[in-house]
């Protein structure tokens, strides 16, 4: 759920949702070519809008498939 999401917020444990999946990005912190200072502004949130609104053309489930924690829960 969102609630559980939100939760991992840190720099130390950062989860972030892209289209209804959840993704443990705590590790790709350290090689996000922009920093981790704009990542964490999405931290324990959808990042959807904000990743389509930056990398509209990377390919997410690609870059990120071995950071899903699963499908998010309403």
């Amino acid at each position: 759920t969102m609630e559980e999401v939100s939760k991992h917020c840190t720099k130390e444990d950062c989860w972030m949702v892209f289209n209804g999946v959840v993704y443990d990005v705590t590790e790709y912190l350290n090689f996000h070519p922009g920093g981790k200072s704009i990542l964490m502004t999405c931290a324990g949130k959808d990042a959807t809008s904000m990743f389509y609104k930056c990398h509209p053309w990377v390919d997410y489930k690609v870059l990120l498939k071995n950071y899903t924690v699963g499908t998010l829960t309403h």
